[in-house]
This record gives C-alpha cells, structure tokens and sequence, in this order.
C-alpha cells in the first residue's frame, strides 16, 4: 500500500512537470514569434472590436459594473472561473480602477463564501477533511480549533485550490472575519494583478504584455500544486507510519 501511494504521488508529479513544462515552451515560442503570429490575427482582432464596441454601447460605468457584478453573484453559486472575472474589469477600465474593482468585488465574493460556512458548515471540504487518512490536514488547518492564518494566506496564492472550498471552512471554523479579509486579499493580491493585467492586453494577445503574465501563471501553477503534491506525499507516509507503530504498540499491549 505505502509503495502504491508513493507511485501515485510520483507519477502526479511527473504529469504535473511535463504539463507545465509543455505549456511554458509552447508560449515561450509564442512570445518568440509573436510578430508573426500578429500579423495572423486579424480576424480575432475583429472579433474582439466587436466585443469592445459591445461593452462601448452601456450608457454609464454604473452599467457596466451591475453587469460584473452580477456575475460575481452568480459566480457565488457557479462554476465560474474567477481569473475570467478579473480579467473582464481589464478590459473595460483603466488598470488603475480595474484592480480596484476587482478587489472590492473578490472581498464580496470571499465574505459572501465565508458566511456560507458559518450557517451551513464547511461543504466538501468538511467531508474531505474529516476523512481519517486526511486528519494531519485537517489538524493543520485548524491550527488548535483557531484556524491557520500562514495556510488561508497560502492558500489564495495556488489556483489549483478552490477559493470558496477554503473560504467556507474557515466560516465554518468562525475564525475572525478582520483577519480573514486582511489575509484572504493579500494572498489574493498577486493573482488579481497578474490577471487584471491579462484583461489590460486582451486586444493582442501574442504581445509580451499578455504572453509575459500569461507565462507567470501557468509557471507558478505549476510549481504551487508540484509542491502541494510532494508535501502532501511527505506527510501521507508520515500518517501511515505513525499509524503503523501505534497499532504495533496496540497488539504488544494486548499480547501482554
């Protein structure tokens, strides 16, 4: 079993790295021939023109705010990505006033998750936790009943952990709500820049401002849930072994 657990966590990596090794070399030659494949895409170009007059047609910013708005409301309930989100208010504000929106409006989104997990418990993450082989997790997390504030903080910096999974099992665990804006945003921070950046560039994205920040992401995705995998490998054989010498213990006990 501990041989089968430790293949499984090594082949993860594995895909991970030539995943994200795959995806970095393909827009590492993007960014290359990116004059190239500029002058291909004219077509896009129009499309997304289009697009732009679209949003141009809304009388006032009001509008066009109720109309993000909504969308983080229903992204409260759907699968929607939130980098998607982010980027929208790049598109259509000014960098400046775009990472303020999306700030106010990913502070909603962290309050409204939060407040699901006082009144309706943890969800998924609950479950999961609560399964014995994921206890170490779980005591982690809850850092003595009080909540972890290094892992909330972590945590909002890998994109391969579910935002409102989190969000909800520290509402659950009424960990102070100041404290878990405060570390929610700044580990946030980064990825909301990097993706309100990659809104700014939609217009051309084989230009270095779009492939630039593009490359950060899926380099720093990569190595977030690489490392994610190996720690949580580490720590899943240091369960088993403990286990194991407990239950040692437990027979020579009864044996006697």
């Amino acid at each position: 079993m501990k041989k089968t657990k430790r293949h499984r966590t090594t082949l993860i990596s594995v895909v991970i790295v030539i995943v994200t090794a795959a995806l970095l070399i393909f827009l590492s030659l993007v960014l290359v021939n990116r004059v190239k494949l500029e002058t291909q895409f004219a077509a896009m170009i129009s499309f997304l023109t289009k697009l732009d007059n679209a949003v141009a047609q809304l009388e006032t910013r009001s509008e066009i705010l109720i109309c993000i708005f909504a969308l983080y409301i229903a992204k409260c309930q759907l699968p929607i990505p939130i980098s998607f989100l982010i980027a929208i208010s790049g598109m259509v504000f000014p960098i400046n006033q775009a990472l303020l929106v999306n700030t106010v409006f990913c502070f909603f989104f962290f309050t409204v998750k939060y407040v699901e997990g006082i009144f309706i418990g943890g969800g998924w993450t609950g479950i999961i936790l609560n399964i014995k082989r994921m206890h170490f997790i779980r005591d982690w997390i809850q850092f003595k009943g009080n909540g972890n504030p290094y892992i909330l903080t972590i945590t909002r910096t890998i994109p391969a952990i579910s935002l409102g999974m989190v969000s909800k099992y520290y509402g659950s665990m009424k960990y102070d709500f100041i404290n878990y804006s405060i570390l929610s945003l700044i580990g946030f921070a980064p990825r909301i820049y990097m993706y309100t950046k990659l809104g700014a560039a939609y217009k051309n994205p084989f230009s270095s401002q779009f492939i630039v920040p593009l490359i950060i992401i899926v380099a720093f995705s990569g190595i977030t849930s690489l490392l994610f995998n190996i720690f949580y490998g580490i720590k899943s054989r240091q369960m088993n072994q403990t286990l194991l010498i407990y239950s040692e213990k437990e027979k020579y006990k009864i044996v006697l």
